[in-house]
């Protein structure tokens, strides 16, 4: 049984898009990315979170999610969760050349979710992130996406 939970405040202080499941099959066992696979993963994935709430065009990340995200979530549900980014005119992109800091180490649970929890090192936007993947057919694709900015 899956659930998904679409959650937008008014602030940008916590702009939340989460997907908990059970997966229906047993777990693989995934190898846990290396330190730069985990980097490129966040980068990536935050840079077409971006460029969806910049262009208003949310098809290209509901694409990339995965297949139990896309039969949870429409395009048009992305969109209005992520309403305030577009609203504020948040970019983003700065976050490229700046460094991770951790909060929890990665991990894959039981039901073969990556989970890669941390922030960048960036004082002024101070954005922090929550992403689950799940591995499909030998590619991380998105399960659920939590971004939250205080800046500027």
């Amino acid at each position: 049984m899956s659930y998904h939970r679409l959650c937008g405040r008014n602030s940008l202080g916590a702009i939340m898009l989460a997907l908990a499941m059970s997966l229906v099959t047993p777990a693989f066992s995934a190898t846990l990315p290396t330190d730069n696979e985990q980097e490129i993963l966040v980068k990536t994935t935050l840079m077409t979170f971006n460029d969806a709430n910049l262009t208003g065009n949310y098809s290209v990340l509901f694409d990339k999610s995965s297949k139990a995200f896309r039969s949870q979530v429409t395009a048009e549900k992305l969109s209005e969760a992520f309403k305030v980014f577009r609203t504020k005119n948040v970019n983003l992109e700065s976050i490229v050349a700046d460094e991770i800091d951790s909060s929890k180490d990665p991990k894959i649970d039981g039901d073969g979710v990556l989970r890669l929890t941390g922030r960048f090192k960036d004082e002024d936007k101070k954005i922090s992130f929550d992403l689950k993947f799940v591995n499909e057919d030998g590619v991380w694709k998105i399960l659920g996406l939590n971004v939250k900015y205080k800046g500027e």
